[in-house]
C-alpha cells in the first residue's frame, strides 16, 4: 500500500525489484471496499429467527 501526495491510496504488488500498481489511486473508503473485497468474504451466520424474518419481507403478489 502506498499513500500518493495527493491523499489517495494505492495497493502495490511486490514485482521483483519494483512495485507494480494492482488497484488505481482512490480515496480511503472506497480504497477499503476494494481491498475487503479481494480476500475471502466472511459467511454471515443466520439463526432460525433470522431466516424466518426474510420470509416475511417478501412481497407478495398482488391478486
Amino acid at each position: 500500500m502506498s499513500l500518493t501526495g495527493g491523499g489517495l491510496f494505492i495497493l502495490l504488488k511486490e514485482a521483483g525489484d519494483r512495485n507494480e500498481p494492482v488497484s488505481e489511486a482512490l480515496p480511503l473508503d472506497e480504497f477499503v471496499r476494494y481491498v475487503n473485497a479481494l480476500g475471502p468474504q466472511a459467511v454471515r451466520r443466520m439463526t432460525k429467527s433470522d431466516i424466518a424474518f426474510e420470509k416475511q419481507l417478501v412481497k407478495k403478489p398482488l391478486t
